[in-house]
């Protein structure tokens, strides 16, 4: 099924049209559907991004998983298709493979997924299975897969899915996502070979949602991270968890918790562990259809295309919370730049530029009563996007019917530094100081052209505004040959 898939990607790249919507920065298929990223991992020499993927559509089907490789994070390199629904055990078109992760073990590379089916009573079914390869390109499924075929009550669940597979000392872990009786949880497994898997138990559970999906777990600064995507706890996305697993108990003691990011086109963040021991993560920069505030995709299922990947972040732990950063590589691709320095503007808008390339607008702060506005807007429709400085900021949508109408950025007194990226209707807040990010898509009718102004009416308030037009060119090689 891999060769079929990646033949029709290869049949049909050249028909499908490049649209006016097709973010440059942020990595997305070819064409077909993508959402949740898998496996995220750096393997002899590459940073490997998996993906949920189905090539035939612009809407969510069976799941395939796709596969992309970088150097750096930015530049990627699309590969044919890592894993194709071939087996019994996933074969149902509305399952497939499903989420998982990647670990490397003795040169070999272990992709852990769920796999999707219909049982013998006609129910849709989840059960955890694993796939290797010596070269990270070609991969075999394991001849005794499903590897877990029950949840930890011993039943099957059509919610039982996406495995998190780790190392600790010389054992391996496994969490897994599951509902039961309604409850979110994350059922904790041990194994010494990656085949052959133990219960542990509950490492921890949210009795607010009905489902935690993608888990992430890992070490940074002497503490355990966890994080997941809570189903059930409106306008909370991406939550992450800081504190220590008990490994011989299998619980995770919170310490303090936290979200990822306070959009809602953030889901599902999966991390890298770089070579020099930095942490990035990656989430789908979408939203789902069961979201308080989803109103759909735009026009991309219109496209040959339809999801996009977030900006790689750098993950810092600050105490008892994450920040995240834009990486250092996005300036890099400055092509050029415009600073101004005259920013009192007695309650006018001040007319800045028209945007209608991927583009980095950097705010310096001081601390102020009277707010800041910077306003973008839709040159064909007069639609607007508004962003409000005062003790947060706030998100509002304007005349976008897909858009997202308000949403709130916690902002830290200290706050020095705003960074706003735009790549067409992909658009991520920084707040530098506080290690805060706000991800919003804005969707718009036709090619885009944004004016983009401002006021503040506070003298010293805004200290400067530098906007930065960025070069993507080739940043995303269409090439599915491996």
């Amino acid at each position: 099924m891999e060769n079929k898939a990646n033949q029709y990607i290869e049949t049909n790249r050249a028909l499908a049209v490049r649209s006016s919507h097709q973010p440059i920065l942020h990595f997305t298929p070819s064409l077909g559907w993508m959402n949740d990223p898998n496996g995220l991992i750096f393997f002899k020499g590459e940073y490997h991004l998996f993906y949920q993927y189905h090539p035939y559509q612009t809407k969510w089907h069976q799941m395939y998983w796709g596969h992309a490789v970088s150097h750096d994070l930015i530049t990627w390199q699309e590969l044919p298709i890592a894993l194709a629904p071939s087996e019994v055990y996933e074969d149902s078109t509305e399952g497939g493979c499903f989420s998982g992760t990647a670990i490397e073990h003795e040169g070999t590379l272990y992709l852990f997924y769920t796999a999707v089916a219909k049982n013998a009573a006609g129910q849709l079914v989840q059960k955890q299975c694993v796939a290797m390869s010596e070269d990270g390109r070609l991969f075999s499924k394991y001849e005794n897969n499903p590897i877990l075929q029950n949840d930890s009550l011993g039943k099957e669940n059509p919610h039982f899915r996406d495995p998190k597979v780790w190392q600790k000392d010389h054992t391996f872990y496994m969490l897994v996502g599951v509902s039961q009786n309604n409850v979110g949880k994350l059922v904790l497994y041990r194994s010494e070979n990656l085949l052959e898997w133990t219960l542990m138990g509950v490492a921890f559970e949210e009795p607010n949602a009905w489902m935690l999906e993608c888990p992430d777990f890992y070490e940074l600064d002497g503490k355990d991270v966890l994080t997941f995507s809570p189903v059930g706890i409106k306008g909370e996305y991406s939550s992450y968890l800081i504190g220590r697993l008990d490994y011989e108990k299998g619980r995770f003691q919170v310490e303090s918790r936290g979200i990822l990011d306070y959009g809602v086109d953030f889901y599902a963040p999966q991390t890298f562990l770089t070579p020099e021991g930095e942490r990035y993560v990656i989430g789908w920069q979408n939203g789902w259809e069961w979201m308080y505030e989803w109103n759909g995709f735009g026009e991309l299922t219109e496209n040959s295309w339809c999801g996009a990947m977030s900006i790689p972040r750098k993950v810092l732990r600050k105490g008892d919370r994450l920040h995240a950063l834009l990486p250092k590589e996005i300036s890099q691709l400055k092509a050029a730049e415009t600073v101004i320095y005259d920013t009192q503007t007695d309650g006018y808008q001040k007319s800045v530029s028209t945007i209608q390339k991927p583009t980095l607008i950097e705010l310096s702060l001081e601390a102020g009563e009277t707010p800041i506005t910077l306003v973008f807007k839709d040159k064909r429709t007069g639609q607007t996007d508004t962003f409000t400085i005062e003790e947060h900021l706030l998100y509002h949508s304007e005349g976008n019917p897909l858009g997202r109408k308000d949403i709130t950025l916690p902002l830290s007194s200290r706050s020095k530094t705003l960074k706003i990226l735009l790549d067409l209707y992909a658009i991520e807040v920084f707040d530098e100081d506080e290690g805060t990010v706000l991800s919003v898509n804005s969707f718009f009718e036709g090619t885009l052209a944004r004016d983009f102004s401002f006021s503040c009416s506070e003298k010293g308030r805004l200290k400067q505004v530098v906007v930065t037009e960025l070069n993507g060119k080739q940043l995303i090689k269409r090439s599915v040959k491996g």
